[in-house]
């Protein structure tokens, strides 16, 4: 995901900025799910697609601030084994 956009946009922004940015986009995509539980209609669901491009956009960049691509790749894999093996097992 345009790696080199994301690291001009750090860089002009500056870390600080960009970590208080994703903590907003995180509330944002809680706010448009709850607004799509609550009025469910095609303008809540767009909300919802838009905050998560959004709140992708900024899991990139913290990756990138962080140095930790890789290992949250890994961990991630982890988490969906967990919880596939959990949901697996209560199906038996």
């Amino acid at each position: 995901m345009g790696r080199d956009k994301l690291l001009f946009i750090i860089n002009t922004y500056g870390t600080k900025a960009q970590q208080d940015i994703a903590i907003e986009e995180l509330a944002e995509l809680q706010k448009a799910i709850l607004k799509h539980r609550r009025y469910g209609s095609k303008e809540t669901e767009q909300a919802i697609i838009d905050e998560i491009a959004d709140v992708e956009i900024m899991l990139e960049q913290l990756k990138i601030i962080n140095n930790c691509r890789e290992e949250v790749s890994q961990i991630h894999k982890q988490k969906i084994e967990r919880l596939y093996n959990c949901v697996f097992d209560m199906c038996l």
